[in-house]
């Protein structure tokens, strides 16, 4: 992934004295929504801003005194697509938004969790752009981030839009029935937990693992569909939403580094992360997720492979790059 090409034009002052509308973001509380500004730049460009949490049910849960959750950035990138396709691309508010892959890069330093609440900014520009009956259906975004001015990373995206009616037709063909809802999946029985630590959180209701199984060369865990998580499950899904399938992905990573390698969750920094999806996770069947050894490479970084099978196929793929001791080079 290159960097996001500079934008010619001066970028205006973004704003951090309130959100935006909710509905742009596709956000039912109102503490799940960061974004506080968007402006359009140009026809390919825009930029956006948010403030993030020092405190968050979810987002500051982790075992590390580390940096700023990359997953947290992630969310913010997301909410910036989302809001610029409804504010700028005009995009009905029933729109559905199919994500096809996407992926973050960062520097080792990336803001103290604990610091003042970070202002995040982020500068895109759009390209690849799918069009069918006048509707645009799909595009790439390239994103430069940035943390109280100061540049941390990008991140790349590619999206599908689909309008509601569609997206429920489609769906309803391919499952031959209407899929359930998140809602249902409130009382998730996790007897088969992981313990909290082993996947760096403190809280046991942030843990997304089940029942994993180890063996020499890999793991192999089914993933916990939470329904009723105020964060991963901010508002009724008919799927797993692909943050929660990123969280699950980490968690195993996270094992995987203390299982192959002897890390520790608390020694453990990730520089970088990506992800391709094939197909819905569906929330009435069990999800599995498979991790192998993590592969070493250039400058003390290792890859961290998982896969996700359902129904004996595999629907998604993601990476981590990791560093060991990334948090405390940078601190």
């Amino acid at each position: 992934m290159t960097n996001t090409p500079v934008h010619e034009g001066a970028c205006p002052e973004l704003g951090f004295e309130h959100t935006v509308a909710r509905s742009l973001v596709h956000r039912r509380n109102l503490s799940e929504l960061f974004l506080t500004d968007g402006v359009r730049l140009d026809s390919a460009h825009f930029a956006a801003a948010a403030q993030l949490p020092m405190i968050h049910y979810y987002y500051t849960d982790h075992l590390t005194d580390e940096r700023v959750d990359p997953l947290l950035l992630l969310e913010c990138c997301r909410q910036a697509e989302t809001h610029a396709m409804h504010a700028h691309f005009g995009a009905p508010l029933d729109t559905k938004f199919v994500l096809r892959s996407w992926s973050l890069r960062l520097d080792d330093a990336h803001g103290d969790r604990g610091a003042a609440p970070h202002e995040f900014t982020a500068t895109a520009e759009t390209s690849l752009a799918r069009w069918r009956g006048g509707e645009l259906r799909g595009q790439r975004y390239d994103m430069a981030l940035f943390l109280d001015q100061a540049p941390i990373g990008q991140v790349r995206m590619d999206v599908g839009y689909l309008r509601g009616a569609v997206y429920a037709a489609m769906r309803e063909r391919k499952r031959g029935g209407l899929p359930p809802s998140s809602a249902e999946f409130t009382a998730d029985a996790a007897a088969d937990l992981v313990k909290p630590h082993l996947v760096g959180r403190s809280n046991a209701d942030n843990v997304l693992l089940l029942a994993p199984r180890f063996t020499a060369d890999r793991i192999v865990a089914r993933l916990r569909v939470h329904g009723s998580h105020p964060s991963l499950f901010d508002h009724p899904q008919d799927h797993v939403p692909g943050m929660v399938l990123m969280e699950g992905a980490r968690q195993l990573g996270v094992l995987a580094a203390k299982h192959f390698a002897g890390i520790p969750a608390h020694e453990l920094g990730i520089v970088g992360m990506a992800a391709e999806f094939d197909a819905y996770a569906e929330l009435d069947a069990p999800v599995e997720l498979l991790c192998s050894e993590p592969v070493a490479g250039a400058d003390g970084e290792s890859r961290i492979s998982i896969r996700f099978v359902q129904h004996g196929s595999v629907i998604a793929r993601a990476t981590f790059d990791v560093r060991c001791g990334a948090v405390r080079e940078a601190a």
